[in-house]
């Protein structure tokens, strides 16, 4: 059996353009749908956090710019195949 660790937690406030709040709420929605369990939206925004920065050595600054260009512009899509692949790799 794996050791569970736990994090230190802390509270911080924190405010996400509406867009952006709208797609992690779709994507809490999905896996609260897929696997049957609860899903807060804390956890969802810590495992894309953790998952975003564990994607950043692997960025261009190129990468950097459009993610920037996206968050400017408000023209963040999500396809929905990219949610259910993240839900699946997620609940399995």
């Amino acid at each position: 059996m794996a050791k569970s660790t736990t994090s230190p937690k802390s509270k911080k406030s924190i405010t996400l353009e509406k867009e952006i709040e709208t797609k992690v709420r779709k994507i809490q929605a999905r896996l609260i749908e897929k696997t049957d369990q609860n899903w807060s939206l804390s956890t969802v925004l810590n495992i894309l956090i953790t998952g975003g920065l564990m994607q950043t050595k692997k960025m261009t600054s190129s990468d950097w710019q459009k993610i920037a260009t996206l968050v400017e512009n408000k023209t963040i899509n999500f396809d929905d195949s990219l949610i259910n692949d993240f839900t699946k790799k997620i609940s399995s």
